[in-house]
């Protein structure tokens, strides 16, 4: 069976633990060239603390994987469509390494389903990269998805997300529970990402899916060069499905195979993988070549500097012809960039310039 020759770490919790940093490692360690790795901020990017988290994880990656993670993010769907999200996407599609984590499933899946980041993740897997998503952004990897908050924290009747699929990449046909194990409510069931088993029988009676459940503090590590996968951490890795229940340990390297059979993918699969292709407006293509061009003065910095010193001189001479109140030589000025895309922007310490969205 054809399948992604990227590898994919799908962990339960604990992605900053000393359990589970050697996926971290391992992973780094197997990119050939230079690591060029992006955090994907969007299942906490409705906190009000999300830059401390993003500071934190950066932390993490610098101390304890040796590596520079830079910023994805996406944290509203208001953003989607802007010259950021495009500027944003080319740089994902350039890394080699991927991580998002915990937050918030339905908010992420919600936001990233209507985005291209499922058609990058996917892209980035077939190219043969490497990926790591914990807890919230290791739900929506499935078929289905479990709105944790809304079900335990708001008390919502039970009821799925759509999920993106993307295991459907490696054969497998399933909905993933992380902190399949979780005990923390003491007299009371908080198994099965927090919701508890009676919930998740009735999510299944409802509308039934297959089951992948991932314990707390472990990962499932899918390698799709080798077609092979492990389980490493401290916990096991379930698959519930209408057959029953089987149980993966660490310690061993398993073929793909059996997880395939396990939970078998569709016969007929469109394995083009169409999530995130929308239709093209000219002033999305615009704002992705201004994006393009972004880019480009970011990473040459000697004609970024050039190109700045230009409009910064250009700035100074509408100022020039402002304060000797030339109006109409101002406003020609003021044309020229806003055909350019270049917004001014004024204050009492002086004039900046951006591109627009």
């Amino acid at each position: 069976m054809e399948v992604a020759k990227g590898s994919i770490a799908i962990m339960g919790s604990g992605e900053t633990s000393p359990n589970l940093v050697s996926v971290h490692r391992d992973f780094v360690k197997q990119i050939d060239n230079q690591v060029n790795a992006y955090l994907i901020d969007t299942p906490f990017g409705f906190q009000e603390n999300a830059d401390v988290l993003v500071d934190k994880l950066k932390l993490f990656f610098k101390k304890s994987v040796q590596i520079d993670i830079k910023l994805a993010s996406l944290r509203t769907q208001d953003s989607i469509d802007s010259v950021d999200y495009f500027e944003m996407l080319e740089e994902l599609k350039n890394s080699n390494f991927i991580f998002s984590g915990p937050g918030s499933p339905s908010y992420a899946s919600k936001t990233w389903i209507n985005s291209e980041i499922p058609l990058i993740i996917s892209n980035h897997l077939r190219n043969g990269k490497y990926a790591v998503f914990s807890s919230a952004a290791a739900t929506v990897l499935g078929q289905k998805s479990i709105p944790v908050y809304e079900i335990y924290k708001v008390g919502m009747d039970p009821y799925w997300e759509k999920g993106l699929n993307l295991l459907d990449l490696y054969g497998l046909s399933c909905t993933i529970v992380p902190h399949f194990n979780n005990q923390e409510g003491g007299n009371h069931d908080t198994s099965c990402s927090y919701i508890g088993r009676n919930r998740l029988n009735n999510l299944l009676s409802s509308e039934y899916t297959n089951i992948l459940g991932i314990d707390e503090h472990t990962a499932l590590v899918i390698d799709g060069s080798k077609k092979t996968f492990t389980v490493q951490g401290i916990g096991e890795v379930t698959t519930i499905t209408k057959l029953g229940q089987t149980s993966f340990r660490g310690g061993i390297e398993y073929p793909l195979g059996d997880l395939q059979d396990i939970l078998p993918r569709p016969e007929k699969t469109d394995l083009s993988n169409k999530q995130g292709k929308r239709n093209e407006t000219d002033l999305n293509i615009l704002k992705k070549e201004v994006a393009k061009l972004n880019l480009e003065l970011k990473n040459n910095q000697t004609y970024t500097t050039l190109f700045d010193s230009t409009v910064q001189g250009i700035i100074e001479l509408r100022n020039k012809f402002r304060n000797e109140k030339k109006y109409s030589e101002s406003d020609e000025i003021r044309d020229l960039l806003d055909n350019l895309n270049i917004a001014i922007e004024d204050s009492e310490s002086g004039s900046s310039w951006k591109f627009k969205d």
